[in-house]
C-alpha cells in the first residue's frame, strides 16, 4: 500500500460512522443469504442462524470432477501451456463457530468462490475449540479434500498444521489470520504446499479507533476482545492502546474470551468493578455487541466501538445507545485466500519476484456513511461482492495482477464494479 494512498485512507476513515433512519428498515436477517448461502446442512449455515443450532463436523456436497495437479508449477504467467480451469476441486475450510456471525461471513466467501469455479466445498466447524482445529484439519484431508482454506488463532498452530497438510502432499492457504513470527513465516514461505496467505491490516482498525476516541475525548476504556495472542486481534488492541494510552487514556481491564457468549458475563463482572469507565472496544464485532448487551443489562452510559461491518452491529450503531463506531470489512480475506488456493491447484501459484508464495497482510479496513447503507448491504451482505464471473476472471492471472485487485478494493470500488453507481 503506497503511503499516499493510506494516508489519504486514514484521513476518510477516522469519520464516525453514523447510520440514519434508512438503516431501521433493514433487519437482521440478511446474511449472505443469496450467493453465500451454504447449500448442505453442515457446510458453514447461512448467519442469519448464528447463535441457533451449531454444527457438528463436516459433510461433503457433490463428487469432485477433474481433480488436476496438487504440484501446480514455478511458472505464473497463466499461459496457454498451462492455462487453469478453476473446475473440480474437492476444497475444505475449517470456521472457528457456528455462533459467529463474521465468522461464518469469512467461511462463506471462500465457499462462494470455491462453488464459482465449479468445485466442491467441504467446511468443518471447529465449535469454538483451538483443540479441535488440528484433528478438524486431518478429517479434511482423510475426507478427500485436495486442497484448505486454513484459519489459525494462534501462532503455535501453523507448524503443526503445516507440517500435517506436508506431509499429506495438500496445499493449504491461510485465511484471515497470519503468523508474526518470523521463524514460522520462513517455514512457511519454504513449505511446497504453502499456497499463500492473506489478511487484513489488523493494527490499523485498531490506531483508527484509537484516535477517535482520542478525538471525542473519552478518558478510561474497558477493551474486550477474542482469546490472549489472537493473531488477528492482539495487532488491533495493541495498536489501539497505543494510540489511546499515549495521548492519556486509561485502559482500566483487558478481556479475552473464546466467544461471545463467554464474553458477555466477562464484560458485566469487569464493568462493575469498573462503573466509572466510558468506553468498551470491543475488537471485532461479536465482542462488540456483547458490550453492548452488558451496558444495557447494567443500566450504563458508556460507548462501544468495534469492527466487523455485520447487521447487528450496523443496527446497534444506527440506535445510537452504545455503538458508536464500526469499520470493516475483513471478510473479504476469505475470498481473496480461496482465491490463491484455485490458482496454485490450476498450476498458476501465486509467487513474488523471488518466487516465494504471495503473502498479503494489508487489506485495508473501510466505513460505510450512512447514504450507502443500502447500497452496503445489497452488494456485501446480500451477496458475494465478487460475481462469479470477477472470480473466475481472477484464475490464471498473475501475481501483480492479484496484488492490484487486493490494493484497490474497497467500498466505492465494488460498488462501481456491481453497477451500483
Amino acid at each position: 500500500m503506497k503511503m499516499k494512498k493510506l494516508t489519504k485512507f486514514l484521513a476518510m476513515t477516522l469519520a464516525v460512522v453514523t447510520l440514519t433512519a434508512s438503516l431501521s428498515a433493514c433487519g437482521t436477517d440478511s446474511g449472505n443469504k443469496d450467493a453465500n448461502a451454504p447449500a448442505e446442512e453442515n457446510v458453514a449455515p447461512d448467519p442469519d442462524a448464528a447463535g441457533g443450532d451449531e454444527n457438528k463436523g463436516a459433510a461433503d456436497s457433490e463428487e469432485a470432477n477433474n481433480a488436476g495437479d496438487n504440484e501446480g508449477n514455478e511458472g505464473n504467467e497463466g499461459g496457454e501451456d498451462s492455462a487453469p480451469t478453476g473446475d473440480g476441486f474437492k476444497i475444505g475450510y475449517n470456521y472457528f463457530g457456528s455462533g459467529s456471525y463474521a465468522l461464518l461471513s469469512l467461511a462463506n466467501n471462500s465457499k462462494f468462490v470455491i462453488e464459482a469455479c465449479g468445485g466442491e466445498a467441504v467446511g468443518m466447524d471447529d465449535e469454538f475449540n483451538v483443540e479441535k482445529i488440528v484433528q478438524d484439519v486431518e478429517n479434511l484431508i482423510s475426507s478427500g479434500c485436495e486442497g484448505l482454506i486454513i484459519w489459525l488463532p494462534a501462532e503455535s498452530m501453523y507448524e503443526t498444521v503445516a507440517d500435517i497438510c506436508a506431509n499429506a502432499k495438500v496445499p493449504f492457504v491461510l485465511n484471515d489470520k497470519i503468523p508474526s513470527d518470523p521463524a514460522i513465516v520462513e517455514k512457511l514461505m519454504n513449505n511446497e504446499y504453502f499456497a499463500g496467505a492473506v489478511a487484513p491490516a489488523n493494527a490499523e482498525y485498531g490506531s483508527i479507533l484509537g484516535q477517535w476516541a482520542v478525538d471525542q475525548g473519552f478518558k478510561k476504556c474497558l477493551i474486550s476482545g477474542p482469546a490472549a495472542g489472537d493473531v488477528t486481534d492482539t495487532p488491533r488492541i495493541e495498536a489501539f492502546r497505543k494510540v489511546f494510552e499515549e495521548a492519556g487514556g486509561t485502559v482500566v481491564d483487558e478481556l479475552h474470551a473464546d466467544s461471545a457468549d463467554a464474553a458477555l458475563p466477562q464484560c458485566e463482572n469487569a464493568l462493575t468493578a469498573n462503573p466509572d469507565v466510558d468506553l468498551v472496544y470491543g475488537s471485532g464485532s461479536d465482542f462488540g455487541i456483547a458490550a453492548c448487551q452488558a451496558l444495557q443489562n447494567m443500566q450504563l452510559n458508556a460507548k462501544v466501538i468495534t469492527s466487523g461491518l455485520d447487521t447487528e452491529a450496523l443496527n446497534l450503531l444506527e440506535d445510537g445507545t452504545y455503538m458508536q463506531v464500526v469499520n470493516g470489512d475483513y471478510w473479504v480475506c476469505g475470498t481473496f485466500a480461496a482465491v490463491i488456493l484455485q490458482n496454485y491447484l490450476s498450476g498458476n501459484p501465486l509467487k513474488d519476484a523471488d518466487g516465494k508464495p504471495i503473502w498479503i497482510d494489508n487489506v485495508m479496513p473501510f466505513s460505510v456513511p450512512a447514504e450507502e447503507y443500502d447500497l452496503y448491504k445489497q452488494c456485501f451482505l446480500d451477496s458475494s461482492c465478487y460475481s462469479e464471473e470477477e472470480i473466475n476472471a481472477m484464475i490464471g492471472i498473475t501475481y501483480d495482477e492479484f496484488v492490484e485487485i487486493v490494493n484497490s478494493y474497497s467500498l466505492d470500488e465494488r460498488l462501481k464494479a456491481n453497477g451500483y453507481k
